[in-house]
């Protein structure tokens, strides 16, 4: 359209919210009330029915599949513990039956304290040899049908009474201190009860010193009297605990260590310190051995009081719980991601409309209203974009009805103020050319009257957007017209920075103001005056600004009496100027003898980023 000022956002109504506000508010509302919020709760609900639930989950799995393998380790273990220490008890019981043989026989025991005697060295030959078929008719039995049993050997202090070996090459070593023997002490003070002696060497033997055995001694006592007779040792052979605790296997590293009662080592199928055993450890406790770390598993080997103890490398178990945790995390991991693949399909299923009303409110915003939105789906949002497209419909109908008779108004207005200055200007310069007819410059009325031509020419024919620079010249050229009539009383001067020459103003925007300047503040006085008009930047706040000042050293006036001084000009420059730059100011200031000063302010950023028309 024609004779406007220049495109901008047009208000339906003064009070009333604008058209543009409306789309803004829209816009604001979807971007900051629903977008990014949604995408939010998105990834919120996302984290609270996906994530945690899954963490939880796993992370418990992982600890109940640790608690019932633990449980189910420790029922192994302890199920293999007590057939351990039956085995052991039944085994230690046997032993203990064998050392009983010698009062199952009345003779056994009599040949015994005939050879203990002192007399038995006056015995016959035949004597001696029917005692000795007698005590190895008992022994022998044991000898034979017990295949872990090296060797069976009865003595009375240091003298042996008899003995049994699977050796038939093996001999007593000859003057053996049995009586300073820990094993003969302890059976001695057993009174009668079976001593367990620790894995120790068959050193009182000649061809099985080197041997190492598992013994079992006990007091034969005569019966009536229950005075001691000897010592009767059963030698087993240790390859009978190592058989029974070799096929043992808990799934870790572990040892197996037996204890008698005092807790001495009596078997152990590795190395280990006996300090861990000075201090009976508990039950299910960790101890440390040589760098390396041990759980404990007792058991008591009844009615020995022997301990069975197992020592089951943490590291190990350590190794199994981290395994466990790093199949649970991978679980978890695989599980995220296939998760993550369904909240990114459902994002995009759900924020892809989203995006696109944005987008179409986006163009809406930018003017262009014949953005639509296409529906890409069957449901919620495809109700929300219909009900989008049609609310544009009626924004671009309503807009373009308000803005069509807004705009006739403003350029009736526009025109209406622009009558009011061309006769009044007209009636100004016809007042001169008649004063200059009085005093008779023909002259310089008629090179005036070709001087109006031009002006008048410019004033009708050119465009209703004149730049800064055409509407100074226009000024230039009327102070000169005025000159001709005061001549040396007025002195105009007008200047503009480079840099604004080209920006848009309306025509006859400070001829006006330069007019009531001269005619008004100048023409009173006598004396020479001068008449500034000058055009520059400035920035207030950081913000840049165009000024343009029209300023005179004239008579001055009180601002309070307006109406005497150009109220018509100055009332349609104001109008005018509003019109067409809404954020300018105009300001004024002036005083009696101290002439006026006026300056139009104008943001820069009016002045481009809009199209002008004329």
């Amino acid at each position: 359209m024609s004779n406007t000022c220049h495109k901008r956002r047009i208000c339906l109504t003064r009070g009333s919210v604008s058209a543009c506000g409306k789309v803004d508010s829209v816009m604001k509302g979807l971007v900051f009330g629903l977008y990014r919020p949604l995408n939010m709760k998105l990834v919120l609900i996302f984290v609270a029915s996906t994530l945690l639930p899954l963490m939880l989950t796993t992370y418990i799995g992982a600890r109940f599949y640790i608690e019932r393998t633990s449980e189910d380790t420790g029922i192994l273990i302890d199920n293999t513990l007590i057939s351990l220490s039956q085995s052991l008890s039944s085994y230690l019981n046997e032993l203990d039956q064998l050392t009983l043989i010698p009062y199952y026989n009345d003779d056994f025991i009599y040949a015994l304290k005939v050879k203990a005697s002192e007399s038995y060295e006056s015995l016959s030959r035949y004597q001696v040899l029917s005692i000795t078929n007698m005590l190895d008719s008992q022994l022998r039995f044991v000898r034979n049908t017990r295949k872990d049993i090296m060797s069976t050997l009865i003595v009375a202090d240091n003298k042996p009474l008899f003995y049994s070996t699977n050796n038939p090459l093996n001999d007593v070593a000859d003057n053996y201190e049995f009586a300073e023997t820990d094993w003969y002490r302890k059976a001695i003070e057993a009174a009668g009860n079976a001593v367990f002696v620790n894995p120790h060497k068959q050193d009182y033997f000649t061809r099985t010193k080197g041997e190492t055995v598992f013994s079992v001694a006990r007091t034969i006592r005569d019966i009536p009297s229950r005075q001691p007779i000897s010592v009767i040792i059963a030698d087993a052979n240790t390859v009978v605990l190592q058989k029974m605790f070799q096929d043992i296997d808990f799934h870790v590293p572990s040892h197996i260590v037996l204890l008698d009662e005092e807790r001495h080592f009596v078997y152990a199928n590795h190395d280990v310190s006996p300090a861990l055993f000075r201090t009976m450890p508990d039950n299910r406790s960790v101890v440390s051995d040589g760098g390396q770390s041990y759980m404990v598993i007792r058991r008591t080997v009844a009615p020995y009081n022997w301990e069975l103890v197992v020592l089951l490398s943490y590291s190990a178990l350590e190794k199994k719980t981290l395994w466990i945790y790093v199949n649970s995390a991978l679980l978890y991991i695989v599980c995220l991601v296939v998760a993550f693949l369904f909240y990114q399909g459902l994002s995009r299923k759900v924020m892809g409309p989203v995006k696109d009303i944005i987008k179409t409110m986006g163009k809406i915003e930018q003017g262009d209203f014949s953005a639509r939105y296409r529906s890409r789906t069957t449901d919620e949002f495809d109700v929300i974009g219909r009900s989008l497209n049609s609310m544009i419909e009626e924004l671009k109908q309503k807009i373009e009805v308000e803005y069509v008779l807004k705009l006739k108004q403003r350029n009736s207005e526009y025109k209406a103020l622009q009558s009011q200055i061309q006769p009044h200007f007209l009636y100004n310069m016809l007042g001169g050319f008649v004063a200059l007819n009085q005093i008779g410059e023909r002259e310089l009325l008629e090179k005036s009257i070709i001087d109006l031509t031009l002006l008048l020419r410019y004033i009708l024919n050119h465009p209703d957007m004149t730049t800064l620079e055409e509407e100074l010249t226009l000024i230039e050229k009327y102070g000169s017209l005025q000159q001709l009539r005061f001549g040396e009383r007025l002195q105009v001067h007008v200047s503009c920075e480079d840099g604004i020459r080209l920006h848009k103003v309306p025509k006859l925007l400070l001829q006006p103001l330069a007019e009531n300047a001269i005619i008004h503040g100048i023409e009173p006085l006598s004396r020479p005056c001068r008449l500034t008009i000058s055009a520059d930047t400035v920035v207030e706040a950081g913000v840049p600004f165009v000024r343009i000042v029209i300023e005179d050293d004239g008579i001055g006036f009180d601002p309070e009496q307006l109406q005497e001084y150009g109220q018509i000009g100055l009332t349609n420059t104001r109008e005018r100027l509003q019109l067409c730059f809404p954020d300018s100011r105009f300001e004024l200031e002036s005083a009696p003898g101290a002439g006026t000063r006026i300056a139009i302010i104008i943001p820069e950023a009016n002045f481009h980023g809009h199209t002008h028309s004329g």
